[in-house]
């Protein structure tokens, strides 16, 4: 994957942010390996949704949706934003940075990876959608 530095994305407060094959992360930050890692496993699951946004957006381009059926690329983020509103609403959202950034750990694709960040070898012998294991997880850190 390709590492790109710079001032304006990821959004301020986060370290780096991967849009599968490049990783842009901010200036003035150390990205090490356990970083660097965390962001390869974002990469994987990125790349195995790949195949699932393809078929929907078939699926509904063959149903008459047109351009709509645009909407199912991406569908690695459309689940990643989804599933960070819906825990910020489970966690009962009062406008505090707190529960935000609680539903932001909770989401299972960085349950995976922050779970398997420190693991040198977890990227080798990872299973395919083994973040679909923490969707129900009961996340309390």
């Amino acid at each position: 994957m390709k590492i790109v530095k710079n001032d304006i994305f990821p959004f301020e407060g986060f370290l780096a942010m991967t849009i599968w094959p490049i990783v842009f992360v901010r200036n003035g930050y150390n990205f090490d390996k356990i970083d660097e890692r965390h962001e390869m496993i974002h990469g994987e699951q990125q790349k195995e949704m790949i195949p699932i946004g393809i078929a929907l957006a078939v699926i509904l381009f063959l149903l008459g949706c047109g351009w709509w059926s645009l909407l199912a690329l991406p569908v690695y983020l459309i689940l990643y934003v989804g599933e960070w509103l819906v825990r910020v609403m489970l966690l009962g959202f009062k406008g505090e940075w707190y529960h935000s950034h609680k539903a932001y750990r909770a989401i299972s694709f960085e349950q995976e990876a922050y779970f398997f960040e420190t693991d040198s070898g977890y990227l080798s012998r990872r299973p395919h959608f083994v973040w679909v294991r923490y969707l129900f997880k009961d996340y309390n850190k």
